[in-house]
């Protein structure tokens, strides 16, 4: 006797319905602000929109330097002509001639029409800490001859800049923590090339090993420690997607069942 055949694993199990988490879900990024002024410590924190969920998939980082490029030079020693032209070059006109106090005097008169220069330091020391180069414009006309091109001083006033600071200068330790459910993703701080990679583009952002949700209302905390002397401003973002709607919900008003309306 030949004995009935046994009924298909895949037809016995019932059909489950099919979620639409694809169709309703939406990217979305989360964002960390820090100011960096030296401080060994800062803390930051954000609340998750009560709307929907948060799957955090990476994490990444960017850095603003606090002092933007000034433009500043020397202005030429007059001289008084006792004799008829040709006359020498009036001194400081070259750009061998330039002394370096010439230059500490026009950066401090051209610091004071700059906003962004930290407060609680000497204009003159947040600016030179980062050092100073011969802008681009002018450094082809003041290199001829070895450094001994006239220049008129219209040229000179500009010949200069403060340059900002490498952003690959910035070192850091951060943590992450869900304040509401008391998770901690890390045993210990993380430098931030370690963890994040360096700004300068080389992995600029990483992937969680896995994604990280965030429930509604959840507040994600991040606290970061300065280890170099870097003033300016840190962006950390959560890159990611947010569900909207329940399971089971259409994707968008249009797929919803109308309501006939009585004649």
């Amino acid at each position: 006797m030949i004995p009935a055949a046994r009924p298909s694993l895949v037809n016995a199990v019932p059909a489950m319905p099919r979620d639409d988490i694809a169709s309703r879900a939406v990217p979305f990024d989360y964002s960390f602000r820090f100011r960096l002024d030296g401080k060994v410590r800062s803390v930051s924190t954000l609340t998750i929109s009560v709307e929907a969920s948060f799957t955090a998939v990476s994490i990444g980082y960017g850095v603003v330097p606090e002092v933007s490029p000034v433009i500043f030079g020397p202005s030429p020693t007059p001289v008084i002509l006792l004799a008829a032209p040709p006359a020498p070059p009036p001194p400081g006109s070259r750009i061998r001639d330039i002394r370096l106090g010439d230059l500490f005097d026009a950066l401090e008169a051209a610091l004071p029409s700059t906003p962004d220069i930290p407060k609680d330091m000497p204009a003159l020391e947040a600016a030179l800490r980062n050092g100073i180069k011969l802008n681009a414009d002018f450094a082809a006309l003041a290199l001829q001859g070895n450094g001994n091109a006239v220049l008129d001083p219209a040229s000179l006033s500009k010949l200069f800049e403060v340059v900002s600071p490498p952003a690959g200068d910035v070192q850091f330790l951060y943590a992450l923590f869900d304040d509401g459910s008391g998770r901690e993703f890390q045993n210990d701080p993380l430098l931030n090339i370690a963890g994040l990679g360096s700004p300068d583009g080389r992995r600029p952002f990483r992937y969680f090993a896995r994604p990280i949700t965030f429930a509604p209302l959840a507040t994600i905390r991040m606290e970061i420690a300065q280890l170099t002397d870097f003033r300016g401003e840190l962006h950390v973002s959560l890159h990611g997607y947010k569900v909207l709607g329940p399971a089971g919900a259409p994707a968008t008003p249009r797929d919803r069942p109308q309501r006939r309306r009585g004649r």
